[in-house]
C-alpha cells in the first residue's frame, strides 16, 4: 500500500508550497503536483497518478477543488475512477471525503453510484435534445463547403469543359471535392454522362472519363 499526494495550483506565479507541507505532514510517500488549470480535463500528472494507482493505495489532496474545478459531476468522476482502481482517498479540507475509515466502502460506493446515474442523464438529455433538432429539421456534421447554388454553378462550369483545377481554385475547394461534385451530378435523372442534354459550350469535362471508367 502507498500513500500518495496531489497537489496543483493553477497558474505559474502560484507556489506548491503550502500543500506540499501540508501532503508530507499527511503521511504521503510521494506527491504528484503540476501548475496547470482544474479545468483542464487532460492534466498530464493528475493522469499519471490514476494510472500507477493500485489496490490498497490511498490518495490525499488539501482540498477536493485540487482534483478538479470542473464542478459536481467532474469531480465526482475522478473520485469514482480513484475507487475503481481500488484505492481510497481522502481529502484533508473536507473531512466527510475520506473512504479510508470504517464507513469509507459506503461513501465510494454512493459517490460511483451519483458518477454514474449523472452521466446517463447527461446521455439522456443531449440524445433526447439531438432527436428534438433533427424533428426540427437541424442537420448535423460539418457545414458544407459550397453552397447549394455553388454547387450549381460548379457542376455547370465542369460539364462546360472547364478544368476541375480551376473550378476548385475559384470555390477555394480540392479538386476532390469538384470530382465528387461532378460525380454525383453524372448520376442525376436526365443528365448525361457527358453533360446536359444540350450541346456544351466547351470540350469534353476532364472528369468524364473517370465516369465512363467506373461503367
Amino acid at each position: 500500500m502507498a500513500v500518495l499526494g496531489y497537489a496543483r495550483v493553477s497558474t505559474v506565479g502560484q507556489e506548491l508550497d503550502i500543500q506540499l507541507e501540508r501532503l508530507r505532514e499527511a503521511g504521503c510517500e510521494y506527491v504528484f503536483s503540476e501548475k496547470e488549470s482544474g479545468a483542464n480535463d487532460h492534466r498530464r500528472i493528475l493522469n499519471r497518478m490514476l494510472r500507477k494507482l493500485r489496490s490498497g493505495d490511498v490518495v490525499i489532496v488539501s482540498a477536493l477543488d485540487r482534483l478538479t474545478r470542473g464542478g459536481p459531476f467532474k469531480m465526482l468522476t475522478v473520485l469514482d475512477e480513484i475507487t475503481r482502481r481500488g484505492a481510497s482517498y481522502k481529502s484533508l479540507a473536507e473531512p466527510w471525503a475520506d473512504t479510508t475509515h470504517d464507513f469509507g466502502e459506503v461513501l465510494a460506493a454512493l459517490i460511483g453510484y451519483i458518477a454514474r446515474k449523472t452521466r446517463e442523464d447527461i446521455i439522456r438529455r443531449t440524445s433526447a435534445g439531438r432527436e428534438r433538432a433533427r424533428a426540427l429539421g437541424v442537420k448535423f456534421g460539418r457545414r458544407p463547403k459550397m453552397t447549394a447554388m455553388e454547387r450549381k454553378d460548379a457542376l455547370e462550369r465542369c460539364l462546360a469543359g472547364e478544368s476541375q483545377k480551376a473550378i476548385a481554385r475559384d470555390y477555394k475547394v480540392s479538386c476532390s471535392t469538384i470530382s465528387r461534385l461532378r460525380s454525383k451530378g453524372s448520376r442525376r435523372p436526365g443528365m448525361a454522362a457527358n453533360g446536359p442534354s444540350d450541346e456544351p459550350r466547351g470540350g469534353p469535362c476532364p472528369l468524364a472519363g473517370l465516369s465512363d471508367a467506373r461503367r
